[in-house]
C-alpha cells in the first residue's frame, strides 16, 4: 500500500486485506488492519463516490458475517474441549435420593495418539 493512495482506496486494501486475515485465521494481523481502516476512515472524503462507499460497506458486511462464523466455530469448539476434558474426568451424575455422584474416571493415565 502507497502513501499515495486515496483513503477510499486504502479502506478498500485494507477491507480485502481484513478478508484475508480472517480466512487464514490470523486474528493478530486484524489488530493492525484496524488501526489502518481507522486512519484511513478519518481522512476519507465526504465527497467520496456513493457506489465505491456502498461496494465498501458490502465488503465490510460480508467480513463481519465471517467474523461472527469464526467466533461461532471459536465457542464450539471450546464447547468440545471442555466435553472431552469433563468426561476424561469422569461424569457426574445423580444417584436415587439426589445427591451427586462420580462415575469412571480415568484409573491410570490416558495417553493421547496424535
Amino acid at each position: 500500500m502507497t502513501h499515495t493512495q486515496s483513503a477510499i482506496e486504502r479502506l478498500e486494501t485494507t477491507a480485502k486485506d481484513t478478508a484475508a486475515a480472517i480466512r487464514a485465521g490470523d486474528f493478530v494481523a486484524m489488530a493492525e488492519l484496524a488501526q489502518r481502516a481507522e486512519s484511513a476512515l478519518d481522512d476519507l472524503d465526504p465527497q467520496t463516490d456513493a457506489a465505491r462507499l456502498t461496494a465498501l460497506r458490502d465488503l465490510a458486511g460480508r467480513n463481519a458475517l465471517a467474523l461472527q462464523a469464526a467466533a461461532k466455530g471459536i465457542r464450539a469448539a471450546r464447547r468440545r474441549l471442555l466435553e472431552v476434558t469433563t468426561v476424561r474426568a469422569g461424569v457426574q451424575t445423580y444417584d436415587n435420593t439426589g445427591k451427586t455422584q462420580k462415575i469412571g474416571g480415568p484409573a491410570g493415565t490416558l495417553k493421547a495418539r496424535f
